[in-house]
């Protein structure tokens, strides 16, 4: 038996030393030749050998997906779905857009004092009781402040209009999407579709103030408080006009001229009976509002120390603005910041 075997093996290896997957048709007695058949045989076997390897390698590592439709799936299997398959679920919409307001609102507030005593008609009557019974200086505090609060509300309301026409843009628009997107795509979206909002609707508001500064400046206009110049009779046919200067800046050069508005003693420049913290006066009533700020109306006694020299008014009471009310300003912030932010 082990002599059989041995004769078998030997036949084997003599078989596959051999074995020829290449012969010429007729057989060649030539040796080189047969040798070359014998190499491209061993050679073929070695890389059949290699590439069935590889094949059935990558057939063991590769991942076969199944795909399954589920029609009409609630909101709890969509969700439970995509817990189990985030990367290859896909939900196609039946319905690809939808406006904005189907989904989405918006709400927005204002700084306090678009709500406050300060711009109502009872405060300006109040102001103009002393505007209109004494003899005051276009720069006085008293003058500046009818104007100044009565362009409060301008503000407010121009805000106010900017972004009421821009919603009625914004919900009419629609949200367009093939298929259904993960929630936190979804939240990322409308993110990026408040922002823009926000920063379309301040773009249109500021630039449409900023046409109005524009225009005055370049036009020189003459403020009807004959802040940025006055007349001066030269002869009885002729008028002329010299500009102002605050601070030793010129209204003829520039609109932005400015000084921290004072309370005179009448008609004497020479007494200053009070200086309001954070109003200016200056060339354009525009200008004022914009470099000014708030602080005295956040304080109570501020506002009496004010309001003491409002004599020719009969007495009202004005309770200070709420300072715990602000969000994203200052008591001392800018009106020019809180404009430059929709009021």
């Amino acid at each position: 038996m082990p002599v059989q075997l041995s004769d078998l093996w030997d036949r084997f290896r003599l078989a596959i030393k051999n074995l020829n997957l290449f012969p010429s048709i007729p057989p060649t007695p030539d040796q080189h030749q047969l040798r070359n058949q014998l190499i491209s045989t061993r050679l073929f076997i070695i890389l059949l050998t290699l590439s069935l390897t590889i094949l059935l390698l990558y057939n063991s590592l590769i991942t076969i997906t199944q795909t399954n439709t589920v029609t009409f799936p609630t909101i709890t299997t969509y969700l439970q779905l995509y817990s189990e398959y985030p990367q290859s679920l896909s939900c196609d919409c039946k319905q690809i857009s939808i406006n904005h307001d189907k989904f989405l609102h918006i709400t927005y507030t204002f700084h306090e004092i678009c709500n406050s005593v300060f711009i109502t008609q009872d405060w300006f009557d109040h102001l103009y009781r002393t505007f209109s019974t004494m003899y005051l200086y276009s720069d006085d505090f008293r003058t500046v402040s009818v104007f100044f609060f009565q362009t409060l509300p301008i503000f407010c309301d121009l805000s106010s209009e900017t972004i009421e026409n821009r919603l009625r843009e914004f919900y009419s628009s629609q949200f367009v999407s093939a298929s259904l997107l993960p929630s936190e795509l979804f939240y990322l979206e409308i993110e990026s579709l408040i922002t823009q909002f926000i920063s379309t609707t301040t773009n249109t508001f500021l630039l449409s103030l900023s046409s109005i500064r524009q225009m005055t400046q370049s036009n020189l206009l003459l403020s009807a408080e004959q802040t940025n110049a006055y007349p001066y009779t030269y002869t009885y046919d002729s008028v002329w006009f010299f500009t102002k200067l605050y601070d030793n800046c010129n209204c003829k050069m520039s609109a932005q001229c400015v000084v921290i508005s004072p309370i005179f003693n009448g008609l004497d420049r020479t007494v200053i009976l009070y200086t309001v913290p954070g109003i200016y006066t200056g060339c354009y009533i525009i200008e004022t509002l914009l470099k000014s700020d708030l602080r005295c109306f956040y304080s109570q006694t501020c506002i009496n120390k004010v309001l003491s020299y409002f004599i020719g008014a009969a007495p009202m009471n004005v309770s200070a603005l709420d300072a715990s009310l602000l969000v994203k300003f200052m008591v001392n912030s800018t009106l020019e910041d809180v404009t430059n932010n929709l009021m």
